[in-house]
């Protein structure tokens, strides 16, 4: 089995929150949600290795 390079995962991550950003500059209502939700994205990881130490 093939092993995926190491920053896929910072690859996605940054993507995520790239869109949320844009989203939040983009206009209201579910744009909101959905800029809270990528930003959040970029703090689970952080939340997660909290947690696991």
């Amino acid at each position: 089995m093939r092993q995926a390079h190491p920053l896929v995962p910072v690859v996605v991550i940054s993507v995520v929150s790239l869109a949320g950003m844009i989203a939040a500059l983009a206009g209201d209502g579910w744009r909101d949600l959905a800029a809270a939700g990528g930003l959040a994205v970029s703090i689970a990881p952080i939340a997660w290795a909290l947690r696991r130490r």
